[in-house]
């Protein structure tokens, strides 16, 4: 989102404020279950949530319509695969994930369409970002994929595995704060709601 790392940090406080939790500024160890990290990339915010946080969707919407500006939401689950909700003026306009029928295999095709994902919305949404450069993300995946075969010359990761997102974000001039090592390029805080207490 292009606003400033001080206007998310506010965003997010009131958000979490709302659901009787907190944002605060916090020297934690990285292992701590309340961690949260705020990263910055060019004129974009990035915020990393406790591994805990339940309310993804529903602080990405909150911040999207607080702060006016689009806000991915993006999720790697069970290192299986990526996906992401995009919400603007507080309602999800698009999303994707690569494997729809992951929990359930007898889904229905509305919501095959419902995460079939608009890469020409995305570029509309999203400043300084092409169609062409990221509709080749929005390919669903076979279970026998296995990282190989990549969306796009100068990528790290390939179909099939979750990291992939991060190849999706630096598309979309987002970068992810925690490097390959594990070692945190942002700020840190705790972050606590009634769904995860605060710890320690």
């Amino acid at each position: 989102m292009d606003r400033s790392p001080l206007e998310v940090e506010t965003s997010v406080k009131k958000f979490t404020e709302i659901v009787k939790g907190g944002f605060e500024r916090a020297n934690v160890p990285d292992d701590d279950p309340n961690l949260a990290v705020l990263g910055r990339h060019a004129s974009n915010v990035t915020v990393v949530y406790p591994n805990g946080f339940e309310e993804l969707d529903a602080a990405s919407a909150f911040l999207s319509k607080d702060l006016g500006a689009p806000v991915f939401a993006l999720h790697i689950h069970d290192e299986d695969l990526w996906l992401f909700q995009l919400f603007h003026n507080g309602e999800r306009v698009t999303g994707f994930n690569p494997l729809p029928d992951y929990w359930d295999e007898d889904i229905p095709e509305t919501e095959f369409a419902y995460w079939q994902g608009d890469p020409a919305l995305v570029s509309q949404l999203v400043p300084g970002v092409t169609t062409e450069s990221i509709e080749k993300y929005f390919m669903r995946w076979n279970w026998e994929d296995e990282g190989e075969v990549k969306a796009y010359p100068g990528d790290e990761f390939g179909y099939g595995d979750c990291w992939q997102l991060v190849d999706f974000m630096e598309k979309v001039s987002l970068q992810y704060p925690i490097d390959a090592e594990g070692t945190i390029q942002g700020r840190k805080y705790k972050l606590w709601t009634s769904l995860l207490p605060l710890e320690g």
